[in-house]
């Protein structure tokens, strides 16, 4: 099993260099690469599966398909472009099969570096003056406790800046419907800051 570091900030290191060492077969090389990704990863799952269990195992199945395939890619897009992509396919992937059977409420204890990232990130999409670090938490309870057909549009548009259209392709779901969600989700979160 490829073991998943979700603590440790990673330190920089070319990814370019890291793939090409790793599609030659240098193991040092490909478990630098999950070590830089394997935060990314998790918490992406963890948003969208909001189960940290399943993060867990999407981020083992990811790290596993990259290991298998990464001789055959090509570099047509960064790596973490494909390593996006198969991370997002792959939770939605496990939502089609059991997402009817997993409806909680979702505690945030297992992330607390991330904040940070997100709060950045949907600071951009939710206008600056709406919320400020002491409320981060609230924010990320917020988004992970949104219906699924609100806030999966939303982590995949403000959090991992996909296309309308490439949204409405991995969801299955008409542009106009995506873009409603998403436009939804955010008065959601803007009005649970307010109140």
């Amino acid at each position: 099993m490829v073991k998943v570091n979700k603590g440790n900030r990673p330190r920089e290191v070319d990814e370019r260099i890291l793939v090409e060492k790793a599609k030659k077969g240098d193991k040092a090389a490909f478990e630098e690469l999950v070590r830089q990704f394997s935060k990314y990863v998790y918490t992406t799952a963890f948003f969208i599966l909001r189960d940290a269990h399943d993060a867990e195992d999407v981020s083992q199945e990811v790290f596993v398909k990259v290991y298998l395939s990464i001789g055959g890619f090509r570099g047509l897009s960064s790596f973490k472009t494909w390593i996006r992509k198969l991370t997002v396919n792959t939770c939605i992937d496990k939502l089609r099969i059991y997402s009817k059977t997993k409806d909680r409420k979702v505690s945030l204890e297992k992330i607390t570096e991330e904040y940070e990232v997100v709060f950045n990130k949907f600071n951009q999409s939710l206008e600056n003056s709406y919320f400020n670090k002491e409320t981060v938490k609230d924010v990320l309870k917020g988004i992970v406790n949104l219906d699924e057909n609100y806030r999966i549009p939303l982590i995949l548009r403000d959090l991992q800046d996909y296309s309308y259209r490439e949204i409405s392709e991995l969801t299955g779901k008409p542009i106009g419907t995506v873009k409603t969600n998403i436009h939804r989700a955010r008065k959601m979160i803007k009005e649970k800051i307010k109140r």
